[in-house]
């Protein structure tokens, strides 16, 4: 599987948490919902993916690319970020 498997199923697992309350849209030391966002696919990317060292090299700005490069993974992202951005703001 490519990494961009990965990140999907990563991304339906932040949304299911968010629908089920398990995470909390005004979590403290976060201002910016977007990178709090990243931070939550990052977390569940470490669990999804085989290779965590890959994971764990990562940043962010790795992250984005991966989800920037798949339409429909980034189009889910974009939904789900502008749901994080409504609830928190």
């Amino acid at each position: 599987m490519e990494m961009k498997e990965f990140v999907k199923a990563a991304l339906k697992k932040v949304n299911r948490k968010l629908t089920d309350g398990i995470l909390d849209k005004h979590e403290e030391g976060y201002s910016d919902p977007e990178e709090m966002l990243l931070d939550w696919i990052w977390i569940e990317l470490k669990e999804e993916a085989p290779d965590k060292d890959a994971v764990i090299a990562m940043d962010l700005d790795d992250l984005y690319e991966v989800i920037e490069s798949d339409a429909r993974i980034y189009e889910d992202y974009r939904i789900l970020l502008e749901s994080v951005r409504s609830d928190a703001g």
